[in-house]
Parts: C-alpha cells; sequence; structure tokens
C-alpha cells in the first residue's frame, strides 16, 4: 500500500527546502567548474605577456631610461676622447689610446672624418646597460654571444654622432690587442617604438608601416652572419625614446 501524506504535516516542506537547497548548491557547482570565457581570455592574455616579456631585451638609448639602464657607469678605456665635433685624430693615434693587450675585445670604434670613439662593455648579465659617459660607445653583450658586434649609445650622448652615419662609409674596429676589422655600411633602418622607454616593445617599420615584436627586431639585427650594427634611439616631439635606428655594417673581405 502506498501512504500519502497530508498537506499539513511540517516534516513534508522541512524534505522539500532541502532537496531544493541541495540542487541549488549542485547547480552553483556545476557552474562554477565549467570555463569562463572572460576568464580565460585574461589567462591567455597574461600569458602571452609572459611570452613577450621572456624576449630578448633591446637596451634603451635614450634620455627617458638612463637612470635605470645605466646603472654602473663604466669610464671610458681611454684618458682622452675624440669626436666628429672636434678634430679626429688620425687611426694610428686613436689605437693608442684604446689599445690594452686584450685580444677579441672591441676598445675603439672609427669612421674617417666622422667619429673616434672608445668601446666599453657591459657588466656580466646587464645586458641592459648603456653607459652613461659622454663620448663612449656601449658593446651589447646579447649580440657578441651570436657573432655580431652591437654597439650602443645614449641619442644625447654619442649616439647623435650615429645620425650621420650613411651608406657606404668604412668603419674600423680597433680590438684590444691593436689587431682591426674593417666593414662597411650598407643599410639603415628606423622604427617608432610603441613602448617609449621599455626595453621590450613593439616596433613600427617607418618604412613599410610594419609592426614587429622585440623579438623579430632582435633577431633581424642581432642574429645571422657575423656583422656589425650600431643602435641608438630617435627623438621626436621632445620624447628622446619615439623611435630606434639600426645602421648595418658588413664586414670587408
Amino acid at each position: 500500500m502506498v501512504r500519502c501524506f497530508k498537506g499539513n504535516n511540517p516534516s513534508v516542506y522541512s524534505i522539500g527546502y532541502i532537496l531544493i537547497l541541495v540542487l541549488y548548491i549542485s547547480a552553483s557547482l556545476t557552474a562554477a567548474v565549467q570555463p569562463n570565457p572572460s576568464l580565460l581570455r585574461t589567462v591567455e592574455y597574461f600569458s602571452n605577456d609572459k611570452e613577450f616579456l621572456r624576449q630578448p631585451q633591446l637596451p634603451v638609448t635614450g634620455r627617458d631610461f638612463t637612470d635605470m639602464a645605466s646603472i654602473v657607469h663604466l669610464p671610458p678605456p681611454t684618458t682622452g676622447s675624440w669626436t666628429s665635433r672636434d678634430r679626429l685624430p688620425s687611426l694610428w693615434n686613436f689605437m693608442q689610446g684604446v689599445v690594452n693587450g686584450q685580444s677579441q675585445v672591441v676598445r675603439g670604434v672609427y669612421v674617417p672624418g666622422f667619429l673616434a670613439l672608445p668601446v666599453v662593455q657591459q657588466p656580466q648579465g646587464n645586458t641592459g646597460f648603456v653607459s652613461g659617459k659622454p663620448e663612449t660607445v656601449t658593446q651589447f653583450q646579447l649580440a657578441a654571444q651570436n657573432d655580431v658586434v652591437g654597439l650602443l649609445a645614449h641619442n644625447f650622448l654619442s649616439g647623435k654622432e650615429f645620425y650621420r652615419l650613411v651608406e657606404g662609409l668604412q668603419v674600423t674596429l680597433v680590438m684590444g690587442d691593436g689587431s682591426i676589422e674593417r666593414y662597411r655600411i650598407t643599410a639603415l633602418k628606423s622604427y617608432q617604438k610603441l613602448s617609449p622607454g621599455s626595453n621590450w616593445s613593439y616596433y613600427l617599420d617607418l618604412e613599410t608601416g610594419e609592426k614587429y615584436s622585440t623579438y623579430q627586431v632582435f633577431n633581424q639585427y642581432y642574429q645571422g652572419e657575423h656583422h656589425l650594427t650600431f643602435q641608438t634611439c630617435l627623438e621626436k616631439d621632445g620624447l628622446e625614446t619615439w623611435g630606434i635606428i639600426f645602421i648595418v655594417a658588413e664586414p670587408l673581405s
């Protein structure tokens, strides 16, 4: 026999409330474990951002970043200094001021009629460092690891001399042991930095309008066959880190 509960029995209402509560909690838990499109997009964004930040950095060569990028100031390797604004020494005299006996170490860069500047090295592991000393150029560690000579300078210091370089000019690197390596400038390329003042940015090619990541730009100028790359920032509307310029020189055989 089937028993029916009377409508005025309080226990009936209690059981009903409990069943409703259980069903509500179950539905809430089910919804909680379902993928949230908005949350997934957020996770994907930060994941992509981490990948972006793991890219090789390009040192900032403008005043906006000087205090952070030039934490360590290395002295020039010579007591004398020369720029294109003064009478340049002969290559021989320039070499006497920078040679120190160290082989395979770049100590100076010389472009007849344009510049004669000593080169310093970045502190080990500080690949964002660019010397804050005047009339000095810094060699880029990450480029050297790829057998590429990267020469960095702030655009309000020695980097302003890079603006005057043009295709066809011959560049001479002076090594610490007195040996020299010769190159010829073959290309100049300018970009707008979409995140001025940052080591990581997207770059807008001023000639084609195409956008590139830090990784792509780094690979373009600091990977591949042995060559020399000058780098400094471009100023616009009072912002010294508005853009970046690369001057590429190929070795002379």
